[in-house]
């Protein structure tokens, strides 16, 4: 009995030793704030405008329901991308396109080799980037049957939705060697 209590004993001592010696404490970064002069009662995260990116909606104390969009400017600016070339990739599909983008439009290549002219590239009323392609291949098509949505543009990567599949891709600027 005694020699079951000492292995017990031991089996908890190390145990909290082993709990105590791994617990951290939380490392947060320094205070923001987010809102400058709102009285705020409530707040919520919620996507407003359809553009995939968390907007603040907030309630005052008297009150009063108000919004601040998140500011999506960066995707506006479409001339950095002339002259790139990307891999994008879908989240839930393995069927990889490469994506070379020049000044007036581009080329869309599938994992197969088909070649898909971009035709047309916009700037939605939402600031959000749009480019378009036929559904047939061959560079001289002119319809616009796919078309990829930008949601997020960092300076090597892209976020964005196809709204033919619903479907949500990301791209990777690709590099050439020297």
């Amino acid at each position: 009995m005694l020699n079951r209590l000492s292995i017990f004993a031991a089996s908890f001592c190390l145990i909290t030793y082993t709990l105590t010696s791994y617990a951290t404490e939380p490392n947060f970064k320094d205070t923001q704030t987010l809102l400058t002069g709102e009285s705020v009662q409530h707040f919520v995260l919620n996507d407003l405008d359809g553009d995939h990116r968390l907007d603040i909606i907030w309630q005052t104390h008297d009150g009063d329901v108000k919004y601040k969009l998140q500011d999506n400017q960066a995707l506006v600016n479409f001339d950095s991308l002339a002259g790139t070339k990307w891999l994008l990739r879908y989240d839930n599909d393995d069927n990889d396109k490469y994506i070379d983008f020049f000044n007036d439009g581009g080329v869309i290549e599938t994992y197969s080799g088909s070649q898909y002219k971009i035709n047309r590239i916009t700037v939605t009323e939402l600031n959000q980037l749009e480019f378009c392609s036929d559904d047939y291949s061959g560079l001289h098509r002119t319809d616009c049957k796919w078309i990829y949505r930008v949601t997020e543009i960092l300076p090597n990567m892209m976020k964005g939705i196809d709204e033919r599949l619903g479907e949500a891709w990301t791209a990777y600027k690709l590099v050439a060697g020297s």
